[in-house]
C-alpha cells in the first residue's frame, strides 16, 4: 500500500512478468497443437481456447473449439465443456463488436443445452447468459426461468437481475407478476437511492395503466425525490407529465414534459416518448404548427423509436390541417405502406386507421375529394372488411366529388376535356352507387330501415349515373333475395321502369305484370299499371287492347283516387291511345275529363292540343263519311263546322297558353307551331278565308325560317283563289318566292318537313311562269259576266 502511494507506476509492473508467461504458455500449446509428436491432451488444446477467450479473441476461440469438434473424438465430458465454451465464445463475439444477432442468440441456447444436458453444473453466468439469448429472442417465459435461476444460485446478483425480469413482466399484459416483483425488489434494504427510484418509476407505470393516477402521482414524487441523476429525474418527470395528461392538466403535463427533455437529453429513449407527448398535447389544442414540430423531433432523433410510427402519423395529420396536402398525403401513405408489412405492430394498426379516417373527414371538409378518396383507399387497405360506415363515408365522398366535377363540365376548355369530366362525373357517381350498396348490405341484419334506404340511394346514384345494367342487377338482387320485403314491390315497380328506359320492353312487361300478380294490394302494383300500359304501347299496335284495358283497370282500381298521381297519368296516356288508334270523340271525352279534374296541370296547353286535333281529324273522318252517306250529308256537315269550330277554339287556347315565349320542351314547341298553323286550317274548311288568310300569314311571319311557312303561303294562294282574288293570289305567291330565297338550307334538312327546297323553288316558278294567274283571271271574269247577265 505504502509503494502505490509512493509511486502508482511501480504498482503495476507485476503485470508484465505475467503478460511474458502467458505468452510463453500460449506459444507452447500453439507449437505442441501444431506438431503432434509433441502429445498435446486434449485438456491442453481447451485450454488454448480458454486462453483465446480470457484474451478477448472469441473469433480465435471459436475456430479452436468447432476444430475440436470436427477433428477429436471427445470425451462427453470434453465435449460437455467445448460446447460450453463455444456459447461463451458467440456470447464474447456480440458483445465485442456490438451486435445482436438471432442466429448467434439460438446458437448460443443450443450449445449451452447440450452442455447442461452432457453434465455440465449450471452457475449464476450460464443462466444469466441463457437468460439474455431467450429475452433477445422474445421469448419471456424462458428468460424470466433463467434469470431466476441465476438469482437463486447467487443472491448478490439480485437488484441486477431482478431488474431484467422486472422489464420483461412489465412488458406483459397482466401486470400483477411485475407488480409483485417491484415490491418485493423495494424491500431489498442495501438498495441505493437510484435503485430505488428507478422501482418506484416502474411501479407507477404499473399504477397508471391501471387508471390510478394519483397512488402513480405519489411513487413519482417519491422517485424524484431519491434521484440524484438528471436523466432518472427525466423519466419521472415524463411520467408525472403523462400522468397529467391523462387526467386533464394538460398544462401542467406540457410544462413537465419540457423539463424532462431537458433532462434526459437527445440520447435517451424516453425523450421520444416526450416529444412525442408534447405533439399530441399542442395537437390537442389546436396548434397544428407546434404539435408537428414536436413530431418531426421524434422522426429526426428516434427514427427507430416505438413511438415514431405515431410520430409520423400525428405529423401527417397537422400537415393536412396546415394545407400541404401533398406533405401529409405522404406521411400517411408511407404508414400504410409500413403497417401493411408482416410483423409491423398490430396496436398502431387501429391508431392509423383512426388517423387516416380523421385526415380524410378533413380533406372532404374543405372539399378537397381526390385526396380525401386516396386516404378512404388506404384505409380500405388496411382494413379489407371494414365496418359499415366505411362504405357510408366513401359513399358521401364519391357523390359529393361527381357534384363538383359537374359544376366544371361547362367551364371545359375543349370539347374533349368536356367528355372526360362528364365521364369522371358518371365514374364517380357510380362509384358512390356502389358504396351504398356495399353499405346496405353489411346493413342487411343490423338496420332493416337503413338497409332500405341505403339501397334506395345507391339505386338513385347509379340512375343519375345513366347506369342502366348497375340499376337492373341491383334490384334484381334485392327482389330475388327479399321476395318478402316490404320494399319489393317498391323495387319491381323501379326495375320495370329500368327495363322500359333501355328499351327492353318484353322484359318490363313481365317485372310489372309479375309485381302486380305477387302484390296486389301493395301501392307500387297499382302504379305499375301506367308503366305497363307504355311497355305494351311501345310493343307494338298488336297490344293496344292490351294497354288499354290495362289503363281502364288502373281506372277503376279502388285503391287509387282520382287524386293520385298514377290515376291522372292513366287518363292521359288513354286518352293519347284513342288519340293514336283513331277514337278521336273518346279520346275528347277522356281529354275533357281530365281538364275538369286537373285545371291547374302542367300538360294543360297539350291537353288542349290533342282535344283540338281530335276535334280537327274528327271533322275530316266526317267528310270521308259524307262521301259514302249522301242523305245524312247536312248533318254531317253541321256536325264538321261544330268540331271545326271547336278545334280553332282549342288551337287559339293553346297559343294563348304558351304566348311569344318558345316552350323549353320539343313537344311543345312541335305543338305550339302545329297550334298556329291548323287554326288557319280550320278557318280555311270552314269557308271563311279573310280570316284563314291573316293566321296562316301570323304562323309565316312567326315561322319564316320553317319550311311550313311556305305551305301557309300556298294555303293564302289557295284561299285568294277561293275568293276569286287572283291578284293578290299572285302577289302572295311572289311573297312566298322571295321568302323561299331567304330561307336558310337548314329548313329543308331538319327532318320536319318532306319537299326539298329544289321542289319549291320549281314549283313556285312554274306556278308564276306557266300562265296560270292569267288563266285563273280569265276564268274569274268569264264567271262574273255570267252571274250578271252579260255573257252571250
Amino acid at each position: 500500500m505504502a509503494l502505490s502511494r509512493t509511486n502508482p507506476r511501480l504498482a503495476h509492473l507485476w503485470q508484465l512478468p505475467l503478460l511474458i508467461l502467458s505468452f510463453g504458455l500460449f506459444g507452447t500449446a500453439a507449437y505442441l497443437f501444431i506438431n503432434p509428436r509433441g502429445g498435446m491432451s486434449i485438456d491442453q488444446k481447451i485450454e488454448i481456447a480458454r486462453v483465446y477467450l480470457k484474451y478477448h479473441r472469441p473469433e480465435a476461440a471459436l475456430d479452436q473449439l468447432n476444430k475440436l469438434i470436427t477433428t477429436e473424438k471427445l470425451a462427453l465430458p470434453n465435449e460437455a465443456r467445448v460446447h460450453m465454451m463455444l456459447a461463451e465464445s458467440l456470447d464474447d463475439l456480440q458483445k465485442l463488436h456490438h451486435v445482436s444477432v438471432a442466429g448467434n442468440y439460438e446458437r448460443i441456447i443450443e450449445q449451452t443445452r447440450l452442455a447442461l444436458a452432457q453434465g455440465v453444473r449450471g452457475d449464476p453466468d450460464i443462466y444469466h447468459r441463457l437468460g439474455e439469448s431467450y429475452q433477445a429472442l422474445a421469448q419471456p417465459a424462458d428468460a424470466l426461468e433463467s434469470y431466476r435461476r441465476a438469482i437463486a444460485m447467487d443472491p448478490r446478483r439480485f437488484p441486477h437481475l431482478q431488474r431484467k425480469v422486472i422489464e420483461l413482466q412489465l412488458a406483459q399484459p397482466d401486470p400483477a407478476p411485475a407488480e409483485a416483483s417491484l415490491d418485493e425488489y423495494l424491500k431489498e434494504p442495501k438498495l441505493a437511492d437510484s435503485e430505488k427510484a428507478w422501482a418506484l418509476q416502474q411501479k407507477a407505470q404499473v399504477l397508471y395503466k391501471r387508471g390510478n393516477f394519483a397512488d402513480a402521482k405519489a411513487e413519482l414524487n417519491e422517485s424524484l425525490r431519491l434521484a440524484a441523476d438528471p436523466a432518472l429525474q427525466g423519466e419521472a418527470n415524463y411520467r408525472l407529465g403523462y400522468c397529467m395528461w391523462r387526467t386533464g392538466d394538460s398544462a401542467e403535463a406540457e410544462r413537465l414534459l419540457r423539463l424532462a427533455r431537458e433532462q434526459l437529453k437527445v440520447g435517451q429513449p424516453l425523450d421520444a416518448d416526450a416529444a412525442y407527448l408534447l405533439g399530441k398535447i399542442r395537437q390537442e389544442l389546436n396548434d397544428p404548427k407546434e404539435a408537428a414540430a414536436f413530431y418531426q423531433a421524434v422522426l429526426s432523433s428516434h427514427p427507430e423509436s416505438a413511438v415514431a410510427p405515431l410520430a409520423r402519423l400525428g405529423r401527417g395529420e397537422c400537415r393536412i390541417i396546415l394545407g400541404e396536402d401533398a406533405a401529409g398525403l405522404a406521411d400517411l401513405h408511407a404508414l400504410v405502406r409500413q403497417a401493411s408489412e408482416e410483423g409491423t405492430r398490430e396496436a398502431y394498426r387501429q391508431d392509423v386507421i383512426a388517423g387516416i379516417r380523421q385526415s380524410a373527414a378533413v380533406l372532404a371538409a374543405q372539399e378537397k375529394y381526390d385526396f380525401a378518396l386516396e386516404l378512404l383507399e388506404d384505409e380500405h387497405l388496411l382494413e379489407p372488411s371494414p365496418p359499415p360506415d366505411f362504405y357510408e363515408r366513401a359513399a358521401s365522398v364519391y357523390e359529393r366529388h361527381a357534384d363538383q366535377i359537374e359544376q366544371t363540365v361547362n367551364d371545359a376548355p375543349t370539347a374533349a376535356d368536356k367528355i372526360r369530366r362528364q365521364q369522371d362525373v358518371r365514374r364517380s357517381r357510380t362509384l358512390a352507387g356502389d358504396s351504398y350498396i356495399a353499405f346496405s348490405r353489411a346493413l342487411t341484419v343490423a338496420d332493416d330501415k337503413a338497409h332500405a334506404a341505403a339501397m334506395w340511394k345507391g339505386v338513385d346514384l347509379y340512375d343519375r349515373a345513366g347506369n342502366l345494367p348497375m340499376v337492373t342487377s341491383a334490384l334484381e338482387l334485392f327482389a330475388a333475395e327479399r321476395p318478402e320485403d316490404g320494399q319489393t314491390p317498391d323495387a319491381l315497380l323501379r326495375l320495370g321502369r329500368a327495363y322500359q328506359a333501355a328499351g327492353l320492353f318484353d322484359k318490363a312487361v313481365a317485372v310489372f305484370e309479375r309485381n302486380q300478380l305477387r302484390y296486389p294490394q301493395s301501392l307500387a302494383a297499382s302504379k305499375s299499371g301506367v308503366p305497363l300500359a307504355e311497355a305494351y304501347i311501345a310493343r307494338g299496335p298488336q297490344y293496344y287492347g292490351r294497354a288499354e284495358n290495362v289503363l281502364l283497370a288502373v281506372l277503376n282500381n279502388p285503391i287509387l283516387s282520382p287524386d293520385a298521381e298514377e290515376f291522372g297519368q292513366a287518363l292521359f296516356e288513354l286518352a293519347q291511345l284513342y288519340y293514336r288508334t283513331s277514337r278521336y270523340e273518346e279520346a275528347v271525352v277522356r281529354l275533357q275529363e281530365m281538364t275538369q279534374r286537373y285545371p291547374n296541370d302542367s300538360r294543360t296547353p297539350q291537353l288542349h292540343f290533342l282535344m283540338a286535333d281530335s276535334y280537327r281529324k274528327s271533322a275530316a273522318l266526317l267528310i270521308a263519311k259524307m262521301r259514302d252517306a249522301q242523305s245524312a250529308q247536312a248533318e254531317a256537315l253541321a256536325a264538321k263546322k261544330d268540331r271545326l269550330t271547336n278545334a280553332k277554339r282549342f288551337y287559339d287556347r293553346v297559343v294563348e297558353e304558351f304566348g311569344d315565349s318558345t316552350p323549353a320542351a320539343e313537344l311543345d314547341r312541335l305543338y305550339q307551331k302545329l297550334s298556329y298553323f291548323y287554326r288557319a286550317d280550320c278557318l280555311y274548311d270552314l269557308g271563311d278565308y279573310d280570316a284563314a288568310i291573316k293566321d296562316y300569314d301570323q304562323a309565316a311571319m312567326r315561322y319564316q325560317d320553317d319550311a311550313s311557312a311556305l305551305s301557309a303561303y300556298v294555303q293564302i294562294v289557295n284561299a285568294y283563289v277561293e275568293m276569286g282574288r287572283i291578284a293578290d293570289a299572285k302577289r302572295a305567291n311572289e311573297r312566298a318566292r322571295t321568302l323561299l330565297a331567304r330561307m336558310p338550307p337548314e329548313a329543308f334538312t331538319d327532318g320536319s318537313f318532306s319537299m326539298p327546297k329544289d321542289y319549291w323553288v320549281r314549283w313556285l316558278k312554274w306556278t308564276n311562269d306557266a300562265g296560270l294567274w292569267n288563266g285563273l283571271e280569265d276564268e274569274r271574269q268569264a264567271a262574273q259576266r255570267f252571274a250578271n247577265g252579260t255573257m252571250q
